[in-house]
């Protein structure tokens, strides 16, 4: 049985998560959502997604998805328990390109950047000096101002030079003169999509986050990005990038070296991409973990020993990079049918093709079944990671509706073919995922993302809602889009909850 590519709706099951508590929390909103349409309209600049072309919720629209999955694969060769947040405030947003975004402070006086955090990437960059930088016409969205970053501005701003030990970048081997500048490129994808420019050291300012609010300056390293190509042309990001990668010119890392936190962050993952990332975090006594592999370069690799679907564990030895910047969990062949074929043999629903889907385990939803029914009856998805302990993906279906019925009708097991093992951001959601590099271990945990406690179990399924209007707006608290602070003020954050929403799309 086949189904019409413009018709289908694809709704991710997952239950309302986003981690709060004494942490730095970054929420996450859809990279497609209507916020950004506007944003990339102020601009002048082609939207990310064009509802009245491409459907939100349609098969085309997470085609788009995919394709930037897979542009952010790059050629990929295989103090404790003091807690820190950006001065702006601890709100982030997901935007284009599957990357999530926080507000920063730079310099003295202050600049504020709306930067894509990446785990996949190892250096921070901003537009600076620019020669070939994303459009800056029109230069604002919502109530804070871009800009490109101006180190003549600030008062604190350093050029790096070749002789400097802050000059970490391979080009430091290349310089014929010692007190030239410093210079870095960074290539993502394949090869099309760069950033290059220098590198400058400034203040980044920090919050404590305890009850003295203590505001903290670090001066850091990062690239003054003068020539951007490919997707950084056309605003992905549009206002730089910080490297959260486990390499010793992340801005992870800086702060660690600081002596300020632990060399531990936590990210914790919700609904359409909702979330908080929570810097010296190390967990706790009672998650489970895995080595994190040495050999992994600029990536969070670990290692696995088997795929488990319901009770049948099939023995395998892999790798995986833990990406949160992928929507979805992409497997090499052999993992990928494995998966596949056992997830096929223990469901009861017939198996369908679906024209145009990028998901091929996809299963028909008889008349009155439920989105709960359907969950509670296929089998759970697992790892068995290396020391054995299991990473269960607590949410690893998507949903198709019909508009004209209001019914469901079909549900995809949602993986996809790739180069690599990458476990996407679909596996992580209903976890505290802890990137532990002091230890050296990834950690995890079922965990009440909207609270401040871990809930031991996986968030309970949440019911269906009425359908409501075809492309509903994500609402964004105005708090969290703030005009530039100065060095004594600061601003808190309040997560905005979004729950479960169906988007019914007509179908033929």
């Amino acid at each position: 049985m086949a189904y019409s590519s413009v018709s289908l709706l694809l709704l991710l099951t997952t239950a309302l998560t986003s981690c709060y508590g004494n942490k730095l929390g970054l929420d996450f909103h859809h990279r497609f959502s209507d916020k950004v349409r506007e944003w990339t309209d102020s601009r002048g600049l082609p939207p990310a997604w064009n509802p009245e072309e491409v459907p939100r919720g349609s098969v085309e629209y997470y085609q788009k998805l995919l394709k930037y999955d897979l542009h952010r694969h790059r050629d990929r060769s295989l103090a404790e328990g003091d807690l820190y947040a950006f001065a702006q405030g601890n709100k982030t947003i997901e935007y284009i390109g599957n990357l999530h975004y926080t507000l920063v402070n730079l310099g003295t006086p202050n600049q504020t950047f709306l930067v894509a955090l990446d785990t996949g990437s190892p250096l921070f960059w901003i537009p600076c000096n620019c020669k070939q930088c994303a459009p800056n016409s029109d230069p604002s969205y919502g109530n804070i101002v871009f800009s490109n970053y101006e180190p003549s501005a600030s008062t604190t701003s350093k050029k790096v030079s070749c002789s400097s030990e802050q000059c970490f970048t391979p080009s430091k081997f290349q310089c014929t003169n010692q007190s030239a500048d410093c210079t870095y490129t960074i290539k993502y994808g394949d090869g099309n999509t760069s950033s290059s420019g220098t590198l400058i050291q400034d203040d980044l300012y920090l919050i404590k986050q305890d009850i003295t609010s203590e505001l903290v300056k670090l001066s850091i390293v990062f690239g003054c990005g003068e020539v951007q190509t490919g997707n950084l042309l056309k605003g992905r990001p549009p206002n730089g990038l910080m490297g959260l990668g486990p390499t010793n010119i992340s801005v992870a890392t800086m702060i660690a070296n600081s002596g300020l936190i632990s060399d531990s962050f936590s990210m914790c993952f919700g609904v359409d991409g909702n979330g908080r990332l929570n810097f010296g975090d190390k967990g706790s006594a009672d998650q489970f973990e895995t080595k994190l592999n040495n050999d992994a370069n600029s990536f969070y690799n670990i290692s696995l020993t088997g795929v488990a679907v319901g009770s049948v564990v099939s023995n395998m030895s892999f790798t995986a990079i833990v990406d949160s910047g992928n929507s979805f969990s992409g497997f090499t062949d052999d993992v990928y049918m494995k998966l596949g074929t056992s997830f096929s043999a223990n469901v009861s629903e017939k198996r369908i093709q679906i024209k145009g889907s990028p998901f091929e385990y996809c299963f028909e939803i008889s008349a009155n079944q439920t989105i709960n029914q359907t969950i509670n009856g296929v089998p759970p998805v697992s790892f068995t990671t290396k020391g054995g302990s299991s990473f269960r993906a607590l949410h690893p279906l998507i949903f198709l509706g019909d508009q004209n019925t209001k019914k469901l009708v079909a549900y995809c097991l949602a993986i996809v073919r790739s180069r690599f093992n990458i476990i996407g951001e679909n596996f992580l959601v209903g976890n505290r995922i802890v990137f532990d590099r002091e230890r050296g271990v990834l950690g995890w945990q079922p965990y009440n993302c909207s609270g401040s406690e871990n809930t031991n179990k996986p968030a309970p399924s949440t019911p269906v809602p009425p359908p409501p209007a075809p492309y509903p707006v994500i609402s964004v608290p105005s708090k969290s889009w703030a005009h530039p602070v100065g060095p004594s003020t600061i601003i808190s954050v309040v997560t905005s909850l979004l729950s479960i929403t169906l988007m019914w799309l007509p179908f033929y």
